[in-house]
């Protein structure tokens, strides 16, 4: 059969994974639902059962979803596109499943200007909303451009909006203009597996996360940079995290980091909210995509929680090569100081403690997700507890032959 027939698909599997819950210590657990994305979004408890799935409305395209986040009410709000999406939008749907509220970009389909949506979407505390798009940089600053094989071609930046819930823009920032256009970290060829408009000359920021900052200790003692409302963001093409300041639009904290050479392709930024231990650090899956300044970073991801005043890590989940997603992934603080971890390529989501020690883990597919206590909105509370059953795995696994030797 050819290279695309079922038999050549067959014979190029060289692993077998296992599929759900594979381990799980209740006692030891921030126990609640964890969202895992595709189409549909899907909420499962502790053992892999799925007590709530969310299709995508699809009357302009058939699109998943790249992020997921469970609102206080009960809806699911999505972002569905990606970096070259003419049709991309961010939807929120209700507990039942009914789209209940839709932005697209410039009001339109294709929208052309403002591509996207793409990688994150976040529901602020007053109600809008912060999306990402990407957009060509303008010819005048292009002319900013010193490296002679990236000059005469479209290079595109990033926008962060934010929409108020009646569809308004009410607050925009461009990375043309704050950041530097000559500061590249390794590109991909064209023609490699993700296209030519990732990671390629042409994808100068790829910002993949948007966060409103939340209340927190460092602003209470008079820093300004930490203001709830400033927006962090992370460009993955920089190896660096910035925060914006919502007011004036200039960028007013950065880090690159220092562990095994700073960060490589990094996701999920963000500050640890109030009420979590380690609350007001910044925690970062530091991906190690192409660590172009220390080898030890190379093919080795680290979960960094730091602090942002000193910048000095507080801790670090490091697995040495046993642990590693060149691209997506996610780290969230639990409530008993536990850490879930998303380590996409590896198709799993796994919950660790202090210690790092692994308690609970989920074989699924997933670019990123998050996990939600029982009580998170009146819909998951209503539901009740679900029963909680220890999962220990078998100390060897072996596939057997499919006769008697």
């Amino acid at each position: 059969m050819d290279g695309h027939g079922k038999e050549e698909q067959r014979t190029a599997m060289r692993t077998v994974y296992p599929r759900g819950t594979t381990l799980y210590e209740p006692s030891r657990c921030a126990n609640g639902y964890t969202v895992l994305f595709g189409n549909p979004v899907r909420l499962v408890d502790m053992n892999g059962r799925a007590v709530r799935e969310w299709s995508m409305e699809d009357s302009i395209h058939s699109h998943g979803c790249d992020r997921a986040h469970l609102l206080r009410n009960g809806h699911m709000l999505v972002s569905r596109g990606g970096m070259t999406s003419t049709d991309g939008m961010i939807d929120e749907y209700d507990w039942d499943g009914d789209l209940v509220w839709r932005y697209i970009p410039e009001g339109k389909v294709p929208h052309t200007m403002h591509l996207g949506p793409h990688h994150d979407v976040w529901r602020k505390e007053n109600g809008n909303t912060l999306l990402i798009c990407r957009q060509a940089v303008p010819p005048g600053h292009l002319k900013e451009v010193r490296e002679p094989t990236w000059q005469n071609q479209t290079i595109y930046g990033d926008t962060i909006f934010e929409v108020n819930p009646a569809g308004e823009l009410v607050w925009e920032w461009h990375s043309h203009g704050h950041l530097d256009l000559n500061h590249y970290r390794l590109l991909a060829s064209p023609g490699w597996f993700a296209g030519p408009h990732n990671s390629t000359v042409c994808d100068w920021t790829h910002i993949n996360t948007v966060r409103e900052l939340p209340a927190n200790r460092w602003f209470e003692a008079g820093d300004e940079r930490f203001r709830p409302g400033n927006v962090m963001i992370s460009p993955r093409q920089l190896d660096t995290v910035y925060i914006i300041d919502r007011d004036t639009k200039e960028l007013v904290w950065e880090y690159s980091g220092d562990y095994f050479g700073g960060l490589s392709g990094q996701h999920e930024p963000h500050m640890i909210p109030e009420g979590l231990p380690g609350a007001g650090n910044v925690l970062i899956f530091d991906n190690g995509a192409s660590p172009w300044r220390d080898l030890g970073h190379a093919g080795m991801s680290y979960v960094l929680e730091i602090n942002p005043m000193t910048k000095e890590l507080v801790w670090v989940y490091d697995k040495g090569l046993t642990f590693h997603a060149a691209y997506t992934s996610s780290a969230q603080r639990l409530e008993n100081g536990n850490t879930l971890i998303c380590e996409s390529a590896g198709g799993r989501v796994f919950e660790v403690t202090p210690e790092s020690r692994t308690v609970w883990e989920h074989v699924a597919r997933t670019p990123r997700s998050y996990r939600y206590p029982y009580d998170w909105c009146p819909q998951s509370a209503a539901l009740g507890a679900p029963r909680q059953v220890s999962v220990t795995p078998p100390p060897d696994f072996a596939v057997e032959p499919d006769e008697p030797l």
